[in-house]
């Protein structure tokens, strides 16, 4: 099960965890000689991603993926890629080798196979997996009622990414599956804002993983997972 810390501020949420990413990143580099971090996009990791850039840390052993793209080009201003690149890769963080989620297919569905190889080159497990969590209970792009949410979901499936077409929101994306963002040695959840902390409390108070996709992650026993929230 998950562990909640809420924090005074969003400032003081974003330093706590980017030690607590840094500290845990650092333990893969000791023991592997490189690590690997899974971050989410949209605007609300934007403080975190600066706080980690700037964090002294042998980025050129670290590979970054997301956790999930929108379908649209990489200089879009929706493109999970172009915040992180804008944000993240970014001081210290620069010399981190990136694998993205994206390529020239016209579509996500088309495209998850080729992303499958890049994804397949990152060693598992991923030392860090940063995700986020939307008003209507999704995570990275599991949707709720999603066509193809439950294969997403299945833990048995052998596949990293998949297309997906949400039904409560735009835009084609391409997300890691469940299986894939659980193997990974931590999870954490990051939550700004009131009515976020609602919605995390009804995602722990049930169990349909068609309606809120969190439960997925926050419900399992195979990964720990720390909740970090303010308001």
């Amino acid at each position: 099960m998950a562990n909640l810390t809420n924090f005074p501020s969003t400032d003081d949420l974003n330093r706590r965890l980017a030690q607590q990413v840094v500290s845990e990143l650092q333990k893969g580099i000791d023991t592997k000689g490189k690590a690997s971090l899974v971050v989410s996009g949209g605007k609300t990791p934007l403080g975190l991603f600066k706080l980690l850039s700037q964090q002294p840390l042998a980025w050129e052993k670290v590979t970054i993926t997301l956790a999930d793209e929108r379908w649209v080009d990489s200089n879009d201003d929706s493109s999970n890629e172009k915040l992180v690149r804008e944000n993240l890769l970014q001081e210290h963080a620069a010399t981190a080798h990136f694998v993205s989620l994206k390529n020239e297919s016209l579509t996500p569905f088309e495209g998850a196979s080729g992303i499958e190889k890049s994804l397949k080159e990152i060693a598992k497990p991923f030392d860090v997996v940063i995700l986020g969590m939307g008003d209507d209970g999704h995570t990275a792009s599991l949707f709720p009622g999603a066509e193809n949410l439950f294969p997403a979901l299945d833990m048995k499936s052998k596949q990293l990414c998949m297309g997906m077409t949400p039904l409560t929101a735009p835009l084609d994306r391409l997300t890691l599956t469940l299986p894939a963002l659980l193997n990974s040695r931590h999870i954490f959840l990051h939550l700004v804002g009131e009515n976020k902390r609602a919605v995390y409390h009804q995602a722990q108070e049930g169990d349909d993983v068609n309606e809120m996709p969190v439960r997925a992650v926050i419900h399992q026993t195979q990964t720990p997972v720390d909740v970090f929230w303010s308001a």
